[in-house]
């Protein structure tokens, strides 16, 4: 027996790795010209700087453990106590963020029992916050200018949901609060040291031999119409074998799987697929010659506008967070957002920078004496060919389906019980998706459901 692996990312790396240890005769296509996937590490002075993932959720999974084995765990994590939160050019005073601050835990308190309330989780993020920020603003005296500032942490607040689930807080059904589950009472996201993902990828790759991997080998169909499978490739070249696992990000499926499968895919999966949601966000690594932040700073948060008028969406608008990076200490790390990625991607690094060099200053001025940015770094993950987004989440389309829609995109395509297509990636994890923790989790389920099948034999 054969299988082709489509996408060398953690699910096919890790379906690879366990093929191999199996003995299955496989081959992996990736059409970009690296692994990783949206793992995606670059070197910078003595470490590496992550374009792609960045932590790791959870501790009782394998890619935790990497992690643990190879002393990958940073010494240093984020302070919370270093967090500085600007609106309109000032800084929040204490007396403010104490209350704001109490408002949030709460906030984050019942949006998670809403998650887990059937006749509430069917609701957004965006509207239920809504919901509690107008009752705490009428049960409070402020002042006109004290409501101003209240209305854009309440953006900012918003906006991390935004980063952290990447999702517009308006499509984030409250479901996912309920269904992502790491496995631990509180979830924990581990901080990597300089070295991180790049390591963690090195080892998921150790056991795959490279002449398995074909790089820049773009699968466009995958005909399944006969005893054997036909993948082809856009060189025109094709191999023939007895099962596929396909691995391609969920945004990639979004845009390509009604010419990417021959026969079409089963109406419920494809329907599953349009959906359930995949947003964007990214980093864009901000390098100065020295840093111009405070040591005892770990983010920035800025909202509101200085020397702008009107109303209109502008790209400033998503440039709300910033934080030092934790071992590159002349780096600092834009965490982008909502439509920012987007509005990002039609840029050229030099306008980029110059909106990132006004924007800093103008808002930053009274507070900060922010020094020219020399050089940037990012990847445009929502117009990278094979990516076409960040990662996945429970959508508001999803959520008044009322179905079960991780488990219809990762069903396998069965003849005679013979698992002929598999489905893996993060977006297929039940528990975890999202993450690496997950991608990886399910390309080794869908290795194992091929090898159980041809065993039974």
């Amino acid at each position: 027996m054969s299988v082709a692996i489509i996408g060398a990312g953690s699910a096919g790396l890790r379906a690879a790795q366990r093929l191999e240890e199996l003995g299955i005769s496989y081959t992996v296509f990736e059409g970009s010209n690296r692994i990783g996937g949206r793992i995606y590490p670059f070197s910078y002075q003595n470490g590496f700087l992550q374009y792609g993932a960045e932590y790791v959720n959870g501790v009782d999974n394998e890619i935790y453990n990497i992690a643990k084995k190879n002393g990958l765990l940073s010494e240093t994590e984020i302070d919370e106590d270093g967090y500085e939160t600007v609106v309109n050019g000032k800084e929040v005073n204490d007396k403010l963020y104490e209350i704001w601050d109490k408002f949030e835990s709460s906030t984050n308190e019942k949006l998670e029992r809403d998650g887990a309330n059937k006749k509430l989780s069917y609701q957004n993020v965006s509207q239920r916050i809504d919901l509690y920020f107008d009752a705490f603003i009428k049960a409070q005296k402020f002042t006109q200018s004290e409501q101003t500032i209240m209305e854009n942490m309440n953006v900012l607040f918003k906006n991390q949901f935004q980063l952290e689930w990447s999702s517009p807080a308006n499509d984030l059904c409250l479901k996912n609060f309920d269904i992502w589950d790491s496995g631990m009472d509180v979830d924990v996201e581990a901080t990597l040291n300089q070295y991180g993902f790049k390591s963690i990828l090195d080892e998921l790759a150790s056991k795959v031999p490279q002449n398995k991997i074909k790089l820049s080998s773009k699968v466009v169909n995958i005909d399944y119409s006969g005893s054997k499978v036909k993948v082809l490739l856009s060189n025109g070249q094709s191999s023939l074998f007895d099962s596929v696992i396909v691995t391609s990000s969920l945004g990639y499926l979004k845009q390509n799987k009604n010419t990417m499968f021959t026969p079409a895919l089963p109406a419920q999966k494809a329907a599953a697929i349009d959906r359930f949601g995949f947003g964007s966000n990214m980093k864009v690594f901000l390098e100065y010659a020295q840093p111009w932040w405070p040591r005892r700073m770990s983010t920035v948060q800025i909202s509101g506008r200085v020397g702008k008028v009107g109303t209109a969406p502008s790209l400033e608008d998503d440039l709300m967070v910033f934080q030092p990076s934790l071992w590159a200490k002349n780096v600092l790390v834009a965490w982008v957002a909502g439509n920012g990625p987007k509005e990002i991607s039609k840029l050229s690094d030099s306008q980029l920078i110059a909106v990132l060099n006004n924007h800093l200053t103008t808002q930053l001025k009274d507070v900060y004496s922010v020094t020219k940015i020399q050089r940037i770094y990012r990847h445009n993950w929502i117009s990278d060919e094979f990516a076409l987004g960040s990662y996945s989440y429970i959508s508001n389309k999803t959520c008044q389906s009322n179905t079960d829609d991780i488990k219809l995109m990762r069903d396998p395509v069965l003849i005679n019980r013979r698992p002929v297509i598999c489905f893996a990636g993060e977006h297929t994890d039940s528990e975890m998706y999202q993450t690496v923790v997950g991608a990886a989790r399910s390309g080794l389920q869908e290795a194992d459901r091929i090898a159980k099948y041809y065993s039974s034999l």
